[in-house]
């Protein structure tokens, strides 16, 4: 039996993942359905209902989030197992970059919470690929989407930008997309209950 938190990677279709992630636009990005088991995502939710955060608040944010090493042990053992060989083999085969750790925090943005458009990429940092773990239940966000935006570029300015892609909030799904100087991204106002999140970065 797979631990609370931990994943279970023989459950995805990683050949589909990454074909999926050659195929997408308006950049790479894979959404991985189901990704843990029921009772894992129970767990999960248990936990960060039981983990402490902090506001976030700046010209570009408006949420909470927890510290940036998780206290609960369910949240420590599903970033341990993101980071596990196992995780980053299967990251590696659905995106196909290399990659050797991983960061993981959780969030809850409440009604007015949101993400305004940014791309995560800064090159003294070394992020590959970014990632989200939703776990709200049905009913309880609305709002909230992770918006992706197309991009026309000068070197590596973005000069122009149009929404091009909305991926829903929905319980037990796992998004990962590429970080560069185009993944320009957003979190959507979230308009009414609570947006809740395990999200972060591979190396």
């Amino acid at each position: 039996m797979i631990a609370a938190g931990s994943i279970d990677f023989g459950r995805w279709d990683v050949d589909a993942l990454a074909r999926a992630w050659s195929a997408a636009t308006p950049f790479q990005h894979a959404v991985i359905d189901g990704a843990v088991t029921d009772d894992q995502l129970d767990a999960l939710r248990t936990a960060v209902g039981q983990e402490p955060h902090l506001p976030e608040r700046s010209e570009i944010v408006d949420g909470m989030g927890s510290a940036e090493t998780m206290q609960h042990p369910t949240l420590q053992a599903f970033a341990a197992s993101l980071g596990s060989a196992a995780g980053l083999s299967t990251v590696h085969a659905i995106t196909g970059r290399a990659v050797t750790r991983v960061e993981a925090r959780s969030y809850i943005y409440l009604r007015g919470g949101y993400l305004l458009p940014h791309t995560d990429h800064r090159l003294d940092i070394g992020r590959r690929v970014a990632w989200a773990a939703y776990l709200s239940p049905p009913g309880t966000c609305t709002g909230g989407e992770l918006e992706l935006f197309r991009c026309t570029l000068d070197g590596r300015t973005i000069v122009a930008t149009e929404p091009a892609c909305r991926i829903e909030h929905r319980a037990n799904r796992l998004v990962m997309f590429e970080v560069s100087d185009a993944s320009l991204h957003q979190i959507r106002e979230v308009t009414d209950g609570a947006r809740v999140s395990l999200a972060g970065w591979f190396f």
